[in-house]
């Protein structure tokens, strides 16, 4: 179930429109069976995805694909994703800022020249991670429930989750995709990021402009921040294509 929440009186970027249309043909080539949710207008967007979760528990998911508005990527991403093992796995984007900064954490071997903790498949064991690009199993789901039941509500018979709880923790204030991760590798769950995935993050741009004395037109335009997570590691310092 890929699930996407929107804020009020927005709609989806049109480029997260065409990458998710274009990977439905390369999801069902793959053997998937696949659906589609959102929650729109939702304040807080852990209720938000609070909502898509319980939608995607409803329909029998497998698999719940968090997605953000305004993110796109390579359709053959998306297979990666559903296919790479893990309860959950996720790729990172840059923030919208001109300097390269992406979002979440990993971890670092002290022992092995601070590398990246890494499996055999190439993935690297995430610290957190953002919920745009992010893969949560059912399995995934039952383990955070059975750790959390503070954090479910409803009728015990159908029991929804606020998955991605945030605020403050140990005198640190924690969004709500970061919050997740804390407390899912708390109860013994392990995050993976995939690095090399295509992904890239778009601000919407409005200008007006006066084409009479009372009439304005608004003209938009997309920024686009293109990333790849794999490629930036190999241009930092130690790495096969720095400076």
């Amino acid at each position: 179930m890929f699930g996407i929440p929107v804020p009020k009186g927005q709609e989806p970027y049109p480029q997260t429109v065409k990458a998710l249309r274009e990977s439905v043909p390369l999801v069902e080539d793959a053997g998937y069976v696949h659906g589609f949710t959102y929650s729109s207008g939702n304040p807080y967007i852990s209720g938000a995805r609070a909502e898509i979760t319980r939608k995607a528990l409803d329909a029998k998911a497998d698999i719940v694909v968090y997605l953000d508005y305004d993110v796109s990527w390579d359709a053959q991403d998306m297979v990666t994703l559903l296919k790479t093992p893990g309860e959950v796995v996720g790729g990172t984007y840059r923030c919208k800022v001109d300097e390269i900064v992406y979002m979440g954490g990993i971890y670092n071997d002290p022992e092995n020249g601070n590398r990246p903790i890494g499996r055999a498949d190439g993935c690297i064991k995430a610290k957190t991670l953002p919920a745009g690009f992010l893969k949560v199993t059912t399995s995934g789901l039952d383990r955070f429930m059975r750790s959390y039941p503070d954090l479910c509500y409803g009728p015990q018979y159908s029991l929804s989750v606020d998955l991605f709880h945030h605020g403050a923790h140990e005198g640190i204030w924690w969004g709500e995709d970061y919050a997740f991760c804390r407390n899912f590798e708390f109860c013994g769950g392990e995050c993976w990021l995939i690095p090399n995935l295509n992904i890239n993050h778009w601000q919407r741009l409005e200008q007006k402009e006066q084409i009479s004395e009372h009439e304005y037109r608004v003209k938009v335009e997309y920024k686009c921040y293109e990333g790849n997570f794999h490629e930036y590691l190999l241009r930092c310092p130690g790495g096969s294509k720095a400076a």
